[in-house]
């Protein structure tokens, strides 16, 4: 598929979900748990970049949980964050191949655990390449929300902590 169709993808999904003109993270996140039917936690774990994972996003059955690396930057945890969220809008639980995706991230986790789980790294895959174009037209979304002056706080951790 063309770039040009993956960026389709990404465009429909924003479509689809109905953002609101004015949206905040926190507006994102309650969006996604109303359409997905269950609760978003979001957390930072520092050993994560160890492992050059960016991200991880593990859909629980009563919860999707996602997992984020240290980062100094703002704006770099919310695009991690974002393409997380990407992923939930674009239902990409259905291409995740658990037992195999969870041994190769997680060994010493029992897939029994987990339902679902999807990594955040460097890879240019289709699915990759649509979760990271929506997630631009998220920050796009938030972008424009902040430049109409309803800011997000500068370290939005407290909001999901």
């Amino acid at each position: 598929m063309d770039m040009e169709q993956l960026r389709g993808q990404a465009a429909a999904a924003f479509h689809d979900l109905d953002v609101p003109e004015r949206v905040t993270l926190e507006d994102l996140r309650e969006l996604l748990e109303d359409d997905r039917g269950k609760s978003i936690v979001i957390r930072e774990v520092k050993e994560l970049a160890r492992n050059q994972i960016s991200g991880l996003w593990f859909s629980l059955p009563e919860t999707d949980l996602i997992l984020h690396a240290e980062t100094s930057s703002p704006l770099h945890r919310e695009q991690i964050i974002l393409h997380e969220f990407a992923h939930m809008a674009l239902n990409h639980e259905r291409l995740m191949d658990e037992e195999e995706h969870l041994a190769t991230l997680l060994p010493d986790l029992s897939p029994s655990l987990v339902s679902k789980c999807l990594a955040r790294c460097q890879r240019h895959t289709e699915p990759e390449i649509v979760a990271e174009s929506l997630a631009d037209l998220f920050a796009d979304a938030l972008a424009r929300t902040r430049r109409a002056g309803r800011v997000e706080p500068g370290n939005f951790r407290g909001v999901f902590g």
